[in-house]
């Protein structure tokens, strides 16, 4: 296929970082509701770009929210006319087609600046930013407390995401979110800390500055070291779905180290809203867990 073959060979990020996704066919298949454009010229795959779909009924009316991933302008034809032709088609096909209340939204690395002005080009205005945190042990044990979710506390986990995160209107949770994933932390029955985990295999091309050659030249042939990071090989948890009641911090960093055993991973990454009060309860206990690594933009229409 096509847009397989152009994403497996697609790098990722920006001048500071660069990373290709592996398993790609795999995480397509994941991907809910995906609707794909491509653009060709003389039957070559020059980009593409995927939107994912899903409906959240609130107030006797459905809104339909579109996100925006896997955009990829093959590098043959990378800094010319081609991302913002395809854009501009995407916004033609969307405007002529859709006739229901629709919000579209991306993801967007902070420091990738063709990226911000294509979507500012189209529209896309700044309403938030994240920050993405590393959470890693060099040999990660599973703790007495952490337990996969099993059908009996389903409901009860839904409750409290639904609370902790109803002022967030892209938040969106249901007994089908969980989907053998989920982990969580209990105290005397009571679940004080849950996550949700995605297997992730990246293969990093580059770190920028002397640090990051040093990463990526030493760091691998280091044998203790090499279980946190092998650029060749990146293989870590990817965490999302966090709830964390107040004042358990640490039995979540537990959580997050049992997760990682339980998969066999050394390290984390997880993305949060730097302006959302988990963010800063995580980050003011984090002092020997997490280390801010990077910021990125969060970028609907």
């Amino acid at each position: 296929m096509k847009i397989i073959d152009l994403l497996k060979r697609t790098c990722w990020g920006t001048k500071e970082t660069t990373y290709q996704h592996q398993d790609t066919e795999q995480n397509i298949m994941k991907v809910p509701d995906p609707l794909f454009f491509s653009l060709e010229k003389e039957d070559k795959l020059i980009g593409t770009c995927c939107f994912s779909k899903r409906s959240i009924h609130k107030n006797n009316h459905t809104i339909d929210f579109w996100y925006s991933r896997y955009f990829s302008i093959d590098p043959k034809n990378q800094g010319g006319i081609f991302g913002n032709m395809i854009l501009k088609n995407i916004r033609t096909y969307f405007e002529k087609e859709i006739h229901t209340p629709s919000v579209f939204y991306a993801h967007v690395d902070a420091s990738n600046t063709r990226s911000h002005k294509l979507l500012n080009h189209i529209g896309f205005e700044k309403i938030r930013s994240f920050e993405t945190l590393t959470f890693s042990r060099l040999y990660p044990k599973k703790h007495k407390a952490a337990q996969m979710l099993l059908q009996p506390d389903k409901q009860i986990m839904l409750d409290l995401l639904q609370e902790a995160y109803k002022n967030y209107e892209l938040a969106h949770f249901d007994l089908r979110f969980f989907d053998g994933n989920y982990f969580i932390f209990k105290i005397e029955h009571e679940i004080v800390a849950g996550i949700r985990v995605n297997k992730a295999h990246w293969i990093v091309r580059h770190l920028a500055g002397f640090s990051g050659k040093m990463i990526m030249t030493c760091l691998p042939y280091i044998p203790v070291l090499s279980r946190l990071f092998n650029p060749k090989d990146f293989r870590f948890a990817a965490f999302d779905g966090i709830y964390c009641k107040a004042g358990y911090e640490k039995e979540f960093f537990q959580l997050m180290e049992s997760v990682c055993a339980i998969h066999k991973v050394s390290t984390g990454l997880t993305w949060m809203d730097t302006q959302s009060s988990l963010y800063n309860r995580l980050k003011t206990a984090m002092v020997g867990e997490l280390w801010i690594n990077s910021k990125s933009k969060f970028l609907p229409m």
